[in-house]
């Protein structure tokens, strides 16, 4: 049986609060690849899209730093603040994370994967950064009618791997088509009729098949980045 080689660790944030992550090597050595995996408010990385993401990335020899946070249930007034407030603030946060873990450890290639509100961090500050001009991100449905992201979104040059079902509350058909006619870099993968956890009603067999099909293109983007 494969073994993994996780170790915790902690920054201090905004307002003296400790954000800790868990850091997980694929083998004993590690990788010359990472991913930084943020959640969502209330997605954790017991979820199927997380938990089959990070049994994938660890197949592929990619080390994970999965950053524990719950903005709803650790800062009060997170829910009550502006949009463009929460997203500087986990911005910040998570960018504090990758900035200790790069400087204890040195990678070649950096990947970022997150989950609705964990998205947000990753088009909105980290891909702005010339240090990560080479880096690939994986968006699990993205708040796409938010016009902050949207527009970051838009300027990203990297390549990213978008998913959103169309009945999903945050799909944007407009966004998508936009995305479509100007933004190659960007592969898209849009089921019909999945909802933001991805589901597809209560229907087992076609939620089921959602989730291998995402995971299936989830490791094509992966083997084409790591070939780039």
């Amino acid at each position: 049986m494969k073994m993994v080689y996780p170790k915790t660790g902690s920054v201090i944030v905004r307002d003296g609060r400790e954000l800790t992550y868990t850091h997980i090597q694929a083998n004993q050595t590690p990788s010359r690849s990472v991913c930084f995996f943020f959640p969502g408010a209330s997605y954790s990385f017991d979820r199927p899209y997380l938990y089959y993401s990070t049994m994938l990335f660890l197949s592929k020899q990619i080390d994970l730093v999965h950053v524990h946070a719950a903005y709803g249930k650790d800062v009060p007034d997170f829910e009550t603040s502006s949009f463009a407030k929460r997203s500087a603030w986990i911005s910040e946060d998570m960018k504090t994370v990758v900035s200790q873990v790069l400087d204890q450890q040195e990678y070649e290639r950096v990947f970022f994967l997150g989950k609705s509100l964990g998205t947000v961090p990753i088009t909105c500050s980290l891909l702005k950064e010339p240090r990560f001009s080479r880096s690939s991100a994986i968006l699990l449905t993205p708040l796409l009618r938010e016009n902050l992201v949207v527009a970051d979104l838009l300027a990203l040059e990297q390549n990213v791997f978008l998913v959103s079902g169309t009945a999903d509350p945050h799909y944007h058909q407009p966004t998508i088509e936009r995305i479509i006619t100007s933004k190659p870099n960007i592969h898209r993968y849009l089921p019909q009729n999945a909802k933001h956890s991805l589901d597809i009603g209560l229907q087992v067999d076609l939620s089921l098949q959602v989730l291998q099909s995402i995971m299936d293109e989830l490791g094509c983007f992966l083997d084409k980045s790591l070939d780039i």
